[in-house]
């Protein structure tokens, strides 16, 4: 039996993150429902840009729905993180600012910046400093009911997200295409990387084994960035180590060259290469296959990652499901317990910023 099928190992994982990756599908499904009566800011729709501000776990949904928009807006959709806004914001944008817990240190700080600019506001929040500032300020807040870590609730951020997408023109959905992402998403986790699914059938346990003990570096390739950043941030969360993303085909022009120290580094480092090549250029398989060859001929482990097709919103959800499955068994083969984010604790403490949340 392998090492990761042993029903024992699940013991380390005593704050149900298990449970809250399996529930991603079904999750978004309920947050959906859930917003779709959102408020929008009466100046939304004479939003000549909309900027996504957030930090963390709560800011992978304005990735995914920034790169959703790609397809089909018409507007800018600029995803922010830090304490400032671009300097294009103002009276004429949209600001959409999310933090699971309403006290995320900079995500006030952004809150701050746009309202002094006279931005349109919208928040997507549990509560906290973010809330009641909202609430005195009039401004409309979306609340998230989940409970559980700002990573856990991605559904719960991307969900009115969308809704937002939807009244604004920017994206074209329903409830039918939110459906079918939920249900692949249901589907992938309960059939294929289920604790009882045995390592042999596992894609997610075999790539966690195969970058056991090594750096990875996780390479999207097209739309998949945004997922590829979302699996490195896993890593480090759930799994404890250290990992770098990187959009393809822009790392064919640059991380490539980094093999020129391969033979020092193959036993320390790790591909995984996210791809959806149904829906990808040709050009870009064709360079992501080259990509790939040099790496394993340079004796550095590569593991292939193919979300399949349908619809973009769908690809991502199966996206988000290797990453956070992959580094759901990475933890367990570390021995570590995939909640706690006890850095992220250490860091506060030594800010003097106890108060402040990460997402």
């Amino acid at each position: 039996m392998n090492t990761l099928d042993d029903p024992a190992l699940l013991a380390l994982d005593t704050d149900g993150m298990l449970g809250h990756i399996a529930r991603v599908g079904v999750e978004l499904r309920r947050a959906w429902e859930a917003s779709e009566e959102i408020e929008l800011p009466q100046s939304a729709h004479r939003a000549t840009n909309v900027v996504l501000a957030g930090m963390g776990g709560s800011a992978t949904a304005g990735d995914y729905f920034a790169t959703l928009c790609g397809e089909s807006a018409e507007l800018p959709v600029y995803s922010a993180r830090g304490y400032s806004l671009p300097n294009f914001v103002s009276e004429r944008s949209l600001v959409v600012v999310t933090s699971h817990s309403g006290d995320t240190d900079e995500t006030l700080s952004l809150y701050d910046d746009a309202w002094k600019r006279g931005a349109a506001l919208l928040c997507i929040t549990s509560g906290g400093r973010l809330g009641a500032r909202a609430e005195e300020d009039g401004v409309p807040v979306h609340r998230i009911r989940y409970v559980g870590k700002p990573r856990t609730a991605v559904a719960h951020g991307l969900a009115p997200l969308l809704r937002v997408g939807a009244k604004l023109g920017l994206l074209t959905i329903d409830d039918a295409d939110v459906g079918a992402a939920a249900d692949a998403h249901s589907a992938l986790t309960a059939s294929d990387f289920g604790p009882t699914v045995e390592f042999e059938r596992n894609g997610a346990k075999q790539v966690a084994a195969k970058v056991l003990g090594r750096t990875p570096f996780v390479v999207g390739s097209e739309q998949m960035a945004p997922v590829a950043t979302r699996f490195r941030n896993q890593l480090a969360e759930n799994a404890k180590v250290l990992g770098a993303a990187a959009s393809f085909p822009e790392a064919a022009h640059n991380l490539i060259v980094g093999l020129g120290t391969a033979q020092s580094l193959a036993d320390r480092v790790a591909v995984v290469a996210i791809e959806s090549r149904e829906q990808s250029d040709q050009r870009t398989r064709a360079k992501l296959d080259a990509f790939c060859s040099q790496f394993e001929a340079a004796g550095i482990p590569v593991a292939r990652i193919d979300v399949g097709g349908g619809r973009l919103l769908q690809q991502l959800l199966v996206g988000t499901a290797w990453g956070d499955y992959v580094s759901f068994y990475l933890a367990l083969l570390n021995g570590v317990d995939p909640t706690p984010i006890p850095q992220i604790d250490q860091l506060k403490l030594a800010l003097g910023e106890l108060g402040a949340s990460v997402g």
